[in-house]
């Protein structure tokens, strides 16, 4: 759990500042708070966001991010390959966030604030790490792994 830690503490704070500044959430004019209640949200639509991604040869850092602010958000990451990372931040009401990868050495982070948020991360290959944290209430997660050396950690606060 310490890797899982050390990962959330190095990862977490560079990545809510780069999503919170990203031109998406800027050019939506929604909040940018981490801590929106349902009510505060200016405006919210139904949004799927998709990404998939599979390492090439190219020596590269290869890292998806998902930032949404909203209601009934769904955000997906699938990746195949080793030395992965993807990334979902999501505030607000009724949000879905999943995180599919297959290959060795990836992180899987999910945070997400508000109520009645659902979050599930599958790895496959070894040496991978997960991560979910949820605040507010009503919140649901899953995380399966398959293979050797992994970790996991779920935080879910109030």
């Amino acid at each position: 759990m310490f890797d899982a830690q050390r990962i959330a503490r190095k990862a977490l704070v560079p990545l809510m500042l780069t999503a919170l500044n990203c031109s998406a959430l800027q050019a939506s004019n929604l909040s940018t708070s981490a801590d929106l209640a349902p009510d505060e949200i200016a405006a919210s639509r139904s949004q799927v966001i998709s990404l998939t991604q599979t390492k090439t040869d190219i020596p590269a850092r290869n890292l998806a991010l998902v930032a949404q602010a909203g209601e009934s958000l769904n955000g997906d990451i699938t990746q195949t390959g080793n030395a992965l990372e993807a990334f979902i931040l999501q505030s607000g009401y009724a949000l879905d966030a999943s995180i599919e990868q297959q290959g060795s050495h990836n992180l899987g982070l999910i945070v997400q604030t508000g109520s009645y948020n659902e979050a599930r991360i599958e790895q496959y290959g070894a040496y991978n790490n997960a991560l979910i944290e949820q605040t507010g209430t009503g919140h649901s997660s899953s995380v399966t792994q398959h293979g050797q050396g992994l970790s996991v950690l779920v935080r879910q606060y109030r």
